[in-house]
Order: structure tokens, then sequence, then C-alpha cells
């Protein structure tokens, strides 16, 4: 009979040890998932939404006073909605916190936590794991001549390429510049002699880091004087006398046929 009750008591007390352990271990707030693993990994992108209830167990007190709430720190994890507040905390009625993830530009993994404290239990975490492959680099390349020579007056229409992120390639005018040359939208316009430098920048997106600024400067030169009206050539002095001469033969030689036909020259 000992026996018997021996090698019942041995399981039955197992039983209650467990029991009693997991009585305290559901004691002060209840996770519905103690971690959330965001498994997206692309530099840029969001991931779905995860949702954790959180639910007061007792026995004891019958009422839980949270007394702060601290969201994740880091900005790759967002609480999209969140119904758990500080205050009393009633047993068994829910909240609910709902995250996403963000996957940063630089590549590796990412961590944070979402924390409950109160004075019963201390502090009590949802924990927040992430990983990131990290965004593609990208370049900017000019894709125009600035011309030569640059006149001041003048302006040259400026173009380049930049990378995949779909971010427009900006220009501006170093400010080392700033005398030399102006640009508006793609237009430079050369203001003054001196070296124009023409600064190219490309943004980037969570998926592609910003582009390296490039530079392409050019001389900027005076413009050219206007050229003098040419008078017209003086003939020589053989041209002229070569003309009077023609103009004389020419009257005699009518005179000469005039009076052949026995008339007058006029005015003889």
């Amino acid at each position: 009979m000992r026996i018997f009750i021996s090698c019942i008591t041995k399981p039955l007390l197992v039983l209650m040890a467990a029991l009693g352990l997991q009585a305290v271990q559901a004691q002060g707030l209840n996770f519905s998932r103690g971690s959330i693993n965001f498994d997206n990994t692309v530099a840029g992108s969001v991931s779905a939404e995860e949702a954790v209830t959180v639910q007061f167990f007792g026995p004891l007190p019958p009422i839980l006073n949270v007394n702060s709430i601290t969201p994740p720190a880091n900005p790759a994890f967002t609480v999209v909605n969140n119904t758990c507040n500080e205050g009393l905390y009633q047993q068994s009625e829910p909240c609910t916190i709902t995250f996403t993830f963000t996957a940063p530009a630089m590549a590796g993994p990412v961590s944070d936590t979402f924390s409950f404290e109160s004075t019963e239990f201390g502090v009590e975490s949802i924990n927040l794991i992430g990983s990131s492959d990290g965004a593609t680099p990208q370049t900017i390349a000019f894709t125009s001549t600035p011309p030569d020579p640059a006149p001041v007056g003048g302006s040259y229409d400026i173009a380049a390429t930049g990378g995949e992120s779909g971010e427009p390639v900006v220009f501006s005018i170093d400010p080392s510049a700033a005398e030399i040359c102006s640009v508006t939208d793609s237009v430079v316009s050369f203001l003054s002699v001196g070296t124009c430098v023409v600064n190219a920048n490309q943004a980037g997106n969570g998926a592609y880091f910003a582009a390296p600024q490039k530079q392409q400067s050019f001389a900027v030169t005076a413009a050219p004087t206007a050229n003098p009206s040419t008078p017209e050539p003086v003939p020589a002095l053989g041209t002229w006398a070569a003309m009077l001469l023609s103009g004389l033969l020419a009257g005699a030689m009518a005179t000469l046929q005039l009076r052949r036909k026995g008339r007058k020259p006029s005015g003889a």
C-alpha cells in the first residue's frame, strides 16, 4: 500500500511543482508573443503588420498598475496601433499592440523592445528583432560637355544621369563659383570671367544610398569684342587715273561722232 501511495505521490508532486511554476510564470503581464522576428530583409521595404495581445494575470494583486510604457527607440520599428496604456490593468482584459519593421539602409541585425513597468513585477518587455540586407550604392555621371569657349553672357544645358533610386539629379553652383555662373534647373548661365563649378547631387531612399557628389568645372572667358565697321577701300592713284582717262575718251568719241553727222555737241 505504501509503495502504491509512494508511486502516486511522486508524480503528483512533480505535477504540482510544474503547475506551481507555471502559475508563477503566468503572473504579471502575459504576451501572446514574447518576441517578434521580422523576416523581411530588403532595405527600405516595410514588413507586414505583426500584433501582440497583452493581458494581466493574477492572482495577486487583483489589479495591476502599469507605471510606464516605453516604445522602441529605434525608428526601424513602428507602433502602428496601440490600445495598451499606462494605468490600471484588470485581470484577463486584453489590449493589443501592432508593429511594423522598415529595413534600414545599413546592413545587419536590428533589435529593440516595447516595455511595461510596474511596481509589482518590474520591467516586462516584448522583444523586437529585424535585419536588413543593406542599401545599394548609386553614382552620378555627367552626360553633357561644357562649351569651349564659354563666353560671358552665354549659357549651357547641363545633363547627368544618376542611380536607380528614381530621385532626380539636382544641379547647384558651388559656393566657390557663385559670382562666375548661375544655374536654373539645368541651364547654366555665364556671369563673369573665372572657373564655373557645378555640383550634381542625387538623394537616396530606403533601398539606395545618396550618390556621392560629382562636380563639373570649366573656364568662363570674356565676351568677344565687336569688330568696327570696315571702311570702303580708297581706289589707288592708278585706278583714279584710269577712270578719268576712260571718261575723257568716252566724251571725245561722242563729240567726234556728232560732228561727223553735222551736229554740234550740246553746249558748244
